[in-house]
């Protein structure tokens, strides 16, 4: 299957701070890999296939319609800036790996790339909340997110990367003491369970 990016470096340079003169090979591959790396893992292999071929073939329904174009295509927009963001900073050339300078400025630090990419992967996380939640909130529009099975290849992702501690609702089991009863958060979800060619879509 030949590459099918769903979203354009054309879109990103509009909305987003790229430059439109960036070297569009700085972005088409970080376009890619914000799929395989991002959504794949967001959507789970079986569903992101899906999306592929729907978009590729122009077989996408109105509510994969919406997801693609209101929840997916901005979180790539915000995902392939952040995975471009060193690729723009320095070049493997054949010699030597660059940083270059241009005749209006001169190359931030790395602190302050690692601060814009912070920025980036912010936004993106945003966006990958807001998509798993129009999934999860409309299980009947998308039932391949919730077929998955073992031989589908990656699973979809229950839960987005964030800083910070997250202390998951739920039984905690004491296996070692079975006259000591577990806690479990009667607030939670789940405080009763137990937890074992490039083709664009414009």
């Amino acid at each position: 299957m030949p590459a099918v990016l769903l979203v354009s470096e054309t879109k990103v340079k509009s909305f987003t701070e790229v430059n439109e003169n960036l070297d569009v090979a700085l972005l088409l591959p970080n376009i890619q890999i914000a799929q395989d790396l991002g959504l794949q893992n967001m959507l789970g292999t079986s569903f992101y296939t899906h999306m592929l071929n729907a978009a590729q073939n122009s077989t996408l329904t109105n509510q994969e319609t919406i997801l693609l174009e209101e929840y997916i295509q901005p979180f790539l927009l915000w995902r392939a800036v952040y995975e471009a963001l060193p690729s723009i900073y320095m070049r493997m050339m054949n010699k030597s790996v660059i940083i270059g300078d241009t005749p209006n400025g001169k190359a931030v630090d790395t602190g302050s790339l690692q601060y814009l990419r912070n920025i980036h992967q912010n936004r993106y996380e945003f966006y990958a909340q807001r998509t798993m939640d129009y999934l999860r909130n409309n299980p009947g529009a998308f039932p391949l997110y919730y077929a998955w099975t073992s031989t589908d290849g990656m699973p979809p992702s229950r839960e987005n990367y964030f800083s910070g501690i997250h202390i998951q609702p739920g039984r905690r089991r004491l296996p070692r003491y079975p006259n000591v009863r577990g806690y479990a958060d009667p607030t939670g979800d789940n405080c009763c369970n137990d937890y074992d060619g490039i083709s664009y879509y414009r």
